[in-house]
């Protein structure tokens, strides 16, 4: 089924005129490291442009003052020491709807499946995390609501311990397999619960490029948490992952007719996603 602009009109989860931050959407994201700091600014900067309420940032302290500098509106928990007791803590105090983790969290990865585990919340699980899931099985603990994988070609042929794939199918069969919202990125990208398919043609090749990913997690995360608050879980998971990847192509499309093709980067994405929300919700 392919994604349009009716589609995304009829589904986004368009703010209040009553509302306030706490009910628009708490998300924490674990993410970043040292040699790989941009990825939870753009996170970040992805969840709130798409309308979060809230949106935490646990990290290491060079991460987080990359955050802070870039995006003041980031709440914060720099971990060094004890980041696993940090994580748990801050979760029961935060409590968060949706959690994103993974975007270049590096050697933290290795404690992706303890954080879901403890938490039970409502998952975007993404790039390093992915690969951690992909050395250890793939078998997800339970959560309040399904999980979002969006792994890359690369990523998901290590998830499905395949040389090749069926793209068209690929997302299909790991959803099948985990039982979570599968996403499969590419020129057309696939995004699958494991009986329903959608399709999103938006985008253009130069997404091929670093922190495209990582916005593209802010935007799924965002609207996760705030469809949870119009549709139940499984639906407001299928959804947020379908409507944030063609939102994402969309900013891409519209970024793209001012930089070109090769000159587009992860920022400008960020920076045209409150046009293409206007433009599709017209």
């Amino acid at each position: 089924m392919k994604i349009t602009k009716k589609f995304f009109k009829l589904n986004f989860p368009k703010i209040k005129k009553d509302s306030y931050k706490n009910i628009n959407g708490k998300i924490l994201i674990i993410a970043g490291s040292k040699t790989m700091q941009g990825a939870a600014v753009l996170n970040v900067l992805g969840a709130y442009f798409c309308g979060a309420g809230m949106v935490a940032l646990a990290s290491t302290p060079e991460v987080i003052k990359a955050t802070v500098c870039t995006v003041p509106q980031a709440l914060v928990l720099p971990l060094e020491k004890n980041q696993l007791t940090k994580i748990k803590k801050y979760i029961k105090s935060f409590k968060p709807d949706v959690l994103l983790i993974g975007s270049g969290l590096a050697e933290t990865a290795k404690n992706t499946l303890k954080i879901l585990e403890f938490a039970k919340l409502p998952a975007v699980i993404d790039a390093s995390s992915l690969t951690f899931l992909a050395s250890k099985g793939t078998k997800l603990p339970k959560a309040g609501g399904p999980y979002i994988l969006t792994p890359h070609i690369g990523e998901m042929k290590r998830l499905l311990k395949q040389k090749t794939l069926n793209t068209k199918t690929a997302a299909k069969e790991l959803a099948q397999k985990t039982g979570a919202i599968c996403l499969l990125k590419g020129p057309v990208t696939y995004i699958s619960n494991g009986i329903k398919t959608y399709e999103s043609h938006a985008g253009n090749c130069g997404l091929a490029k670093a922190g495209s990913g990582d916005v593209l997690g802010g935007i799924i995360a965002a609207l996760y948490a705030r469809l949870l608050k119009k549709y139940d879980r499984k639906k407001a998971a299928l959804y947020a992952a379908a409507m944030g990847v063609y939102l994402h192509g969309y900013a891409a499309d519209i970024a793209a007719k001012e930089t070109g093709k090769t000159s587009l980067l992860a920022t400008d994405i960020i920076n045209k996603v409150p046009s293409a929300v206007r433009n599709l919700l017209k």
